[in-house]
């Protein structure tokens, strides 16, 4: 069976004179095991062996080991071929620096085979005289047991010593199977466990344990989390609400589907942050793998400057199961987190997020205000007198009743008028969007008119809506310079690549006015002391010429749709002559037709 590259931690038992002289050295113990079986003669894709790509990450990784750190070197399979005994303490904790053991590792020619349970037995016994102190082990490995131990027990074996002793594993070459069993060396002992599929991985993974073993400070207070309700973090954009469960501190799981979510720190201030942390609980193929920081400073959709892209292990690490991204300290009134792909389960689901770094306390509030006005209200409601007078359909009456009722309004425009067909001054235009959708509305303009619905009107603005939603209130808000008329009409122009817009409710705030010489603007029709419709068969009309039967439909008083092709329709009142003074006619949608 493949044996595995290891790179195991920890500490070699040392004499007392040699515990005396590091007594006051506030470094780790780290003991390397190296895997130096048969198995490491095979090549990976690069074209060199196993063995040559783990010793040039080796020598780099120990190049990079903390300062103060006390390095140790065990190793297995590098004298003997099927020898199951053939393990060497090469270098005691202490005893070497790391260009030393590089050196021995360098030299060392890959033989024998895979005794790891005998290897951490022995390793283990070296940190006896440093209980309680940083101790690692490091074990890096292209295969699995070959000499009938038992890695888990020989973990278990470590935890149960009460050491304080932690078995750090970097799987090399490693198929899944595979790595489950060494897995649980990591998790009995607190360690983590690092994949590592070839040469660069391996490099990157041996890096991270160069950070992993440095010794922990002792912190006074809790590490500050920016995204917390609980320290004034608030999220003000995503998705859907189940991006809500994300800062909660709860290890809720969250089905966000991907996309982006923005948050806001306290008091609308902004905070410098170095520390991002994402909660894994347990491998899963719809975990995160990849996704993308960024901070910016004007708003939820304003400019984002991107902090970097970084991927995520999909496993659990027994210390901590929250996996920390470091980058160089950014300021900024926002920031926002993008989920790229998952590891293959064909959508995203999260748990909780952190964000580490402190609030700059002179920072002003920032937080936009609505307009600032005691009789600002919403025009167009009906409750205040709001009146829709001319749209393209019956469903878009539903986009001023105050619910939120998605309705398939498609494309077009609206006219809408205010309370008792008076003039008003609005300055604020509110348009509701609950969640991402490829049908919401994109593209929006506005237009201000005295002349009824058919009459001219003026643009207000183009206006584009965010395709996410807004928390704490889901209305985005477009404000502009205030406009005084007696109609709004409000055109939805484009959607997010949807066939057609749906939309659920919209508002627009501002102050209702008075008419000139306090009365009605409305047109006042002819007053006839007894105006009646005088083509209706109840009053005595009657068509008598048309081109085609479908015309009888069009006094019936019944709404159903003649197909009358063009042409003239003559009707007469009963023999009798009429007065008239206004027409009017039926159009109950907008029609091509």
């Amino acid at each position: 069976m493949k044996t595995r590259l290891a790179l195991l931690t920890g500490a070699l038992l040392l004499s007392a004179s040699t515990l005396a002289s590091h007594a006051e050295d506030s470094g780790s113990n780290v003991l390397f095991i190296f895997d130096s079986s048969g198995s490491m003669k095979k090549q990976i894709e690069s074209g060199e062996s196993r063995s040559d790509a783990a010793k040039r990450a080796m020598v780099a990784a120990l190049s990079e080991m903390p300062q103060g750190a006390n390095l140790g070197l065990l190793m297995y399979g590098h004298r003997r071929a099927k020898d199951c005994t053939d393990i060497e303490m090469i270098s005691p904790i202490g005893t070497a620096d790391g260009a030393a053991i590089a050196g021995a590792i360098s030299n060392s020619q890959p033989k024998g085979e895979t005794p790891i349970a005998a290897s951490l037995e022995r390793a283990a016994k070296s940190f006896a005289p440093m209980a309680g102190q940083s101790n690692s082990i490091v074990l890096v490995t292209d295969g699995i047991e070959e000499c009938g131990g038992d890695p888990c027990a020989a973990a278990r074996a470590i935890r149960e010593a009460g050491l304080g002793l932690k078995a750090h594993v970097v799987g090399f070459t490693l198929n899944q199977q595979q790595r489950q069993t060494l897995q649980c060396v990591a998790d009995e002992t607190g360690g983590k466990y690092f994949d590592a599929q070839d040469a660069i991985g391996l490099t990157k993974a041996l890096a991270q344990v160069s950070v992993t073993v440095r010794p922990q400070q002792p912190k006074d207070e809790p590490t500050p989390d920016l995204l917390a309700p609980a320290g004034g973090g608030m999220l003000v954009a995503a998705p859907n609400d189940e991006w809500t469960k994300l800062n909660d501190g709860l290890p809720d799981r969250a089905t966000t589907y991907g996309g982006s979510g923005v948050w806001a720190f306290r008091d609308g201030k902004p905070a410098t942050f170095h520390q991002f942390e994402m909660l894994i609980p347990k491998a899963d193929q719809y975990n995160v793998r990849e996704f993308e920081l960024h901070a910016g400073n004007d708003g939820p959709g304003g400019a984002f400057t991107k902090i970097g892209t970084f991927e995520a292990q999909n496993l659990k690490m027994m210390q901590s199961p929250y996996q920390a991204f470091e980058f160089p300290p950014v300021t900024a009134k926002f920031f926002k987190v993008v989920f790229k792909t998952d590891w293959g389960g064909g959508y995203i689901a999260a748990y909780d997020l952190k964000l580490i770094g402190s609030v700059t306390e002179a920072a002003v509030d920032v937080t936009p205000r609505p307009m600032q006005t005691s009789v600002a209200i919403d025009l167009i409601s009906p409750e205040n007198g709001g009146a829709l007078i001319a749209a393209p359909n019956d469903k878009w009456i539903v986009l001023t009743d105050g619910e939120a009722k998605r309705e398939a309004v498609y494309a077009g425009a609206s006219v809408y008028g205010f309370k008792d067909g008076k003039p008003a001054t609005f300055s604020q235009f509110s348009f509701l969007i609950d969640e991402a959708n490829q049908y919401n509305a994109k593209e929006i303009e506005l237009f201000a008119g005295n002349d009824g619905p058919g009459g001219e009107f003026k643009s207000i603005g183009k206006f584009t809506t965010q395709n996410t939603k807004l928390f704490p209130s889901p209305y985005q808000v477009f404000s502009f310079a205030p406009v005084t008329a007696k109609f709004v009409r409000i055109a939805l122009l484009k959607d997010w690549g949807g066939d057609y817009i749906s939309a659920l409710d919209m508002k627009l705030f501002g102050v209702p006015g008075q008419a000139e010489s306090g009365e009605s603007v409305e047109p006042t029709p002819t007053v006839v002391r007894s105006a009646v419709d005088v083509l209706s068969h109840e009053n005595g009309g009657a068509l008598v010429a048309a081109p085609n039967d479908e015309w009888l439909k069009l006094n019936d008083g019944m709404d159903e749709r003649a197909t009358t092709y063009g042409g003239e329709g003559i009707w007469s009142f009963g023999g009798k002559n009429a007065t008239f003074s206004r027409f009017e006619m039926l159009i109950p949608g907008r029609d091509q037709y």
